[in-house]
């Protein structure tokens, strides 16, 4: 059953809302990270942008703290 158009722009508001605050709340770095992490896991039905994978990779591959940053944001976007 396809979700109503409700319930997508319901979402779609959450995304920008958590876009949002990603940009205020965390140091540069960490909320690029949380922002590619909210683009990439948007409530869309389609699969996420290559982009967005590449700059969280990006992002974690020399890290470990931005490596925790990034399973606790995916945690509680899960």
């Amino acid at each position: 059953m396809a979700p109503s158009k409700l319930r997508k722009a319901i979402g779609a508001v959450k995304d920008q809302t958590s876009i949002s605050l990603a940009k205020v709340g965390n140091s540069s770095s960490l909320s690029d990270l949380d922002v590619a992490i909210v683009k990439a896991t948007r409530h869309e039905e389609f699969p996420a942008d290559e982009r967005h994978i590449r700059e969280i990779l990006s992002l974690t591959c020399y890290s470990r703290a931005h490596i925790s940053a990034c399973v606790n944001t995916l945690s509680r976007r899960l």
